[in-house]
């Protein structure tokens, strides 16, 4: 019903941040080195590793809610079949609940 709300406000967020990363690599030409304890990288603009910290982070993120999600994804799976082999055990009971009273009954 609201998909195109959603749709909307989703462009409109993006087109801000683009937008703002746009003019933050603009007012911040300069380069600079970067300069881990191990590794000294090659001298690029602010706003290039600025872009490169926040894919990586992403990547991260995603890798990590992605294994989140599958071990979620098999937890539902097998308390489903526990669900569903408690639900026959049930109905089984019941069932030869009530065979037992309709034989009791007939006597």
């Amino acid at each position: 019903m609201f998909k195109w709300l959603k749709r909307v406000i989703s462009t409109v967020f993006v087109v801000f941040f683009l937008a703002v990363g746009v003019f933050f690599a603009i007012r911040n030409p300069q380069l600079i080195p970067l300069d881990l304890v191990f590794w000294q990288g090659p001298q690029l603009s602010v706003a290039l590793y600025i872009i490169l910290s926040f894919t990586v982070g992403t990547c991260v993120a995603l890798l990590i809610s992605s294994i989140t999600y599958m071990r979620s994804e098999r937890q539902i799976k097998v308390l489903t079949r526990k669900y569903e082999k408690a639900r026959d055990e049930v109905d089984t009971l019941r069932k030869a609940s009530i065979a037992k009273e309709l034989s009791v009954g007939k006597e």
